[in-house]
């Protein structure tokens, strides 16, 4: 198998793709029915399975004459085949030639297999659009008699338009004349109608059709479907330029009160998009602004008055967002009192949150809610009913929050707490469009309580991405008015949740970093500080410990943020008092309480499930403790862990990294550190064997233990004073090892794309670092044979000062040391092959040796900083083949040097005096760099390599030797920084100066 059938199992190689075509066309031009449709339907996926721009090319055309010469219902299958596959089309460079076919059958006298044409030409729109042949050719199907002509005239041009834009000036007669017709079917109509959205862009054709639209709205024949299609295509085609009337306006609000849900819909989405800020000071508008305002409350009123499981969501948001931008448009003096729209919004708010909490029967309307809370005893009295925007909130919150904690814990269906939110962002939304000061301020409360309530959400509540955006969407906005301080207390209760999905959401808002109020940034640490300490003192007591377990954690990542912010690159804050030594008190508390019970155990796996962190927060911890350098910690964490009950790689990833913990803690013992670091290395190995990924952490290690091998090499060397000349040998091997240590840095930051900030910092410092060290110790006049032994003494003095606080503290490392760093992937294979040949390539020496290099990029799904943009291939010539794998990091990082000087190299010299000249200069070791661009995800790029001429070592003898080339790839990404992600190959090459070679 190549490599390049990595990416699609069933394939053997780009030559059985082929095979596989030519039986498939065979199978196709057979007479039986079934074999033919069969035959049809397995090109989309040899397609998929083999993207190459010959094979798509070649295969469609092979359709193309197929779709000509076919039966109709063959042709049926070969459009769908178009359908399917049209994201390869862009690949086809034969574009007008398979147009032709097309346009053969498309100008036949059979209707059906007109029909079946343009059926295929919408399917292809993305590469047939902007021919003039094709869109003539639709045009004209327009003035057919053929009812299934028609709909696909019809279908083709709205997919026609969607890629060519001007298109529609070339169909705009054709098509207004038909959607006017209202003889023509209704589906037809409302096809035709939304076609007409793409004039959006045409600022003529908008003006135009704005009339239009007015006129199919008020034609006494236009059914509901053509009006819902009308409305539709009038709100995409209003901007700044072409807003609402406010005649229009009070038409469409005609409307809004109809029985037929979809028509509502659509006259309110088109309301939307008024703006009557320009239009309500009119002279004579104030009737029909209150004509409009009158029937929306009496839209949103009537949907209060239904029972809970009647209310549309989608009527009442819309309505209530149309009457708020015209009371928000409004002046104070024409409007006084409380806006209805603000009254009707809160109203919405406290009865999803009163029937959230039980305090208000599910089955009550809202209508009859406000009538018993505005009453003497009402729900008010319980704090989740209508209060006055002049009064003193303070007591309705408390007894609000006192009523929150005697409800914990109670499980509510999906329906409530989907209300529950919705009607918070309303009140957001509402507030935000009447633009004034206190309404702001009460949404700001009415999301400090929905977040209240929701922190007693039950594990069962499926709404992990809900609440995710509800959260972040809500944090924002309290963040963009500034109060954001309202929230900190909530972030608290937030924060000892029982859903895992809102601990992890709040920890992220307050990694962000987003508490910008540094008063509400400390009164939370020192609250989770506070949380701590408790939780300390009591730490052997087994049922608080089944309490407490959730929010203690979610406290100690809190704390750890707050305190030193490395794993997110922020500015550091002292936390207060000493809290971060308090976390992880608090982990060797806890670790305690788990190690006294017997390894593996029945009860201490009991104790750790009620006690130990969640998985979503085990991560967590450990990438902020790492970050902050506490690995005595992250070694308590790990062997705290029960592994015998967790998968074999599981165990051995945690034993790694409970090793390289423990290793930093040993850091002031090299002896012991390196051990422990090389037992890390044997685990991690393991895995790396068992196609785990992990070749970042082992890099890192790596990179980590000739760290401290090498730094304990230079401590022993300055400490020495005599000056033996042995010491110039010494010296000589440290400052080799020093700037290759530089380079593993420097290959490990330039491979993966996506490390964090954190451990990007640490490469960074080992790179100044050991770059000054190298600096230092090299010098302008080297290790000479006089000066030699002076430049010793002299190195152990620079060199001393150096080092003296480098290695000495922990490294800090973030969070993708414990999860692997996506990174595009690469898989080559050349041509010739040089990979599966059965011998050796064989080249005459003094020559150029032409190779191509092809490929697949094979992109995570993770977003990438910048999208992948051109390949680079470093080729050249060795005496030996590669002689690592890719988990050595020094070998790796030698043949990276090599392919990072690589120089580029004109290819073409035909001359032989040229051949001469660049043998003569050749080197081996010396890449020679090439360049392409990626075509989607596939890449060719040819490589010329030269040869050296054996005759000018070994005369005129007949000689062969075994040379090695050696590919290193590259990816360039759309902001011009190199990615040296690989792959690195070499493959054996004959250099001979006989003829049969």
């Amino acid at each position: 198998m190549t490599a390049l059938s990595q990416f699609s199992p069933a394939a053997m190689s780009a030559d059985w793709a082929f095979k596989q075509m030519f039986k498939l066309e065979s199978e196709c031009r057979t007479q039986v029915p079934a074999t033919q449709v069969h035959a049809v339907g397995q090109f989309p996926k040899l397609f998929d399975q083999f993207p190459f721009p010959t094979l798509v090319n070649s295969a469609f055309l092979k359709l193309g004459d197929l779709f000509r010469g076919s039966s109709n219902t063959l042709r049926y299958h070969i459009a769908q085949v178009f359908e399917s596959s049209k994201h390869h089309l862009p690949q086809i460079t034969h574009t007008e030639e398979l147009l032709k076919r097309i346009l053969v059958v498309l100008y036949s006298n059979d209707p059906v297999a007109r029909a079946l044409a343009l059926r295929l030409l919408g399917n292809g729109s993305v590469v047939f659009a902007r021919y003039p042949e094709a869109q003539h050719g639709v045009l004209l199907r327009f003035q057919s008699t053929h009812p299934l002509e028609i709909a696909s005239a019809v279908q083709t041009t709205e997919r026609m338009l969607k890629y060519s834009p001007e298109f529609l000036s070339v169909v705009w007669e054709t098509v207004i004349a038909k959607a006017s017709d209202t003889q023509m079917l209704d589906t037809t109509r409302t096809q035709l109608i939304h076609s007409l959205r793409h004039a959006a862009s045409n600022l003529q054709l908008c003006t135009v059709l704005y009339d239009h639209c007015r006129s199919w709205m008020s034609h006494p024949e236009s059914t509901a479907i053509v009006q819902n299609a009308t409305m539709a295509t009038w709100k995409a085609i209003i901007q700044r330029h072409n807003e609402l009337r406010l005649e229009d306006a009070e038409f469409i609000s005609c409307l809004v009160q109809s029985r037929l849900s979809s028509t509502c819909h659509a006259a309110l989405a088109l309301l939307d998009k008024w703006v009557p800020k320009d239009q309500i000071s009119d002279m004579g508008a104030d009737e029909t602004i209150d004509g409009i305002r009158d029937r929306l409350v009496s839209l949103v009123r009537l949907q209060f008055r239904n029972s809970p499981s009647d209310i549309d969501m989608y009527r009442v948001r819309l309505a209530l967002k149309v009457l708020a931008k015209i009371e928000g448009a409004s002046s104070e003096d024409t409007s006084p009192g409380v806006p209805e729209s603000w009254e009707l919004a809160e109203a919405l708010c406290a009865w999803s949150r009163g029937v959230y909490h039980g305090s208000v029967p599910g089955s009550l309307p809202i209508l009859e809610f406000i009538h018993k809370s505005l009453a003497p005893g009402g729900f008010s009295s319980e704090g989740f009913g209508m209060r006055s925007l002049d009064s003193d909130h303070s007591a309705e919150t408390g007894a609000s929050l006192t009523a929150d904690r005697r409800l914990a814990g109670t499980d509510k269906s999906n329906t409530e707490y989907h209300r529950l939110v919705s009607s918070t962002l309303l009140a957001m939304r509402v507030s935000a469009l009447l633009g004034r000061h206190e309404y702001k301020v009460a949404a700001a409360e009415c999301v400090m309580r929905a977040w209240h309530a929701i922190s007693r959400a039950s594990l069962s509540l499926d709404n992990g991405r809900f609440t995710k955006r509800f959260l972040r969407a809500s944090w924002n906005w309290c963040l963009h008015i500034d109060k954001s301080r309202a929230l900190a207390g909530a972030i608290k209760d937030m924060l000892s949740s029982p859903n895992e999905c809102i601990i992890h959401s709040v920890a992220n808002i307050v990694a962000s970093g987003s508490l910008s109020d540094r008063g509400a940034d400390e009164q939370l640490a020192s609250t989770c500080a506070k949380h701590i300490s408790g939780f300390i003192s009591v730490a052997n007591d087994t049922e608080v410990l089944a309490s407490e377990q959730r929010s203690i954690w979610a406290s100690i990542v809190v704390v750890l943020i707050q305190g030193l912010r490395a794993d997110i690159g922020l500015p550091r804050r002292a936390a207060p008092g000493d809290s971060v030594k308090l976390a992880a008190d608090a982990i060797a508390s806890w670790s305690a309480r788990i190690g006294s019970q017997q390894e593996g155990s029945e009860s201490q796996v009991a104790l750790y499930a009620v006690s130990g962190p969640p998985a979503h927060l085990w991560q967590r911890v450990l990438c902020l403790l790492a970050a902050n350098g506490i690995w005595s910690s992250v070694s308590t964490l790990c062997g705290a862990t029960p592994v015998l009950r967790l998968g074999n790689q599981l165990q051995t990833w945690i034993r790694a990294v409970g090793l390289f913990a423990d290793a930093e803690c040993a850091i002031k013992d090299p002896g012991e550190c390196m051990r422990l670091a090389d037992s890390s290395l044997a685990n991690l190995g393991i895995l790396d064997r068992q196609k785990v990924p992990r070749r970042f952490q082992l890099f890192i290690v790596q990179l980590r233990r000739e760290m401290i091998d090498l730094l304990h090499g230079w401590r022993r060397f300055c400490a020495g004073d005599s000056l033996h000349p042995s010491c110039i040998v010494s010296a000589k091997s440290l400052v080799e090892r020093t700037r290759e240590l530089e380079q593993q840095a420097r290959l490990i930051t330039h491979t993966f794309m996506m490390i964090d900030s954190t451990t990007r910092r640490w490469l960074g410092d080992v790179q100044s670092a050991f770059a000054a060290i190298s600096a230092s110790a090299s010098g302008n006049d080297g290790f000479g044979a006089h000066s030699g032994l002076q430049r010793v003494a002299d190195i152990r003095g620079s060199i001393g000062a150096l080092i003296k606080d480098i290695g000495t503290e922990p490294v800090r490392l973030g969070s993708s040391f414990f999860s692997m760093p996506p990174n595009p992937e690469m898989s080559i294979e050349t041509s010739p092959d040089m990979e599966g040949a059965e011998s050796a390539v064989a080249v005459f020496s003094g020559t150029q040796f032409h190779l191509v290099v092809e490929g697949f990029l094979q992109v995570p799904k993770h977003r990438l900083a910048a999208a992948p943009a051109r390949i680079l291939v470093a080729a050249w010539l060795s005496r030996q083949p590669r002689r690592s794998t890719d988990d050595d990091l020094l070998m790796c990082a030698r043949y990276a040097e090599i392919a990072q000087k690589a120089s580029r190299f004109a290819a073409g010299a035909s001359a032989e005096e040229d051949i001469t000249e660049c043998n003569e200069v050749f080197l081996w070791e010396s890449a020679i760099l090439f360049e392409t661009k990626l075509d989607g995800l596939y890449f060719e790029c040819p490589c010329v390599i030269p040869t050296p001429s054996l005759q000018q070592t070994f005369g005129n003898y007949d000689t062969n030797i075994v040379s090695h080339v050696h590919i290193y790839c590259a990816l360039v990404d759309g902001a011009g920084r190199t990615w040296w992600i690989g792959p690195h190959k070499s493959y054996p090459l004959i250099i001979s100066t006989t003829a049969k070679s």
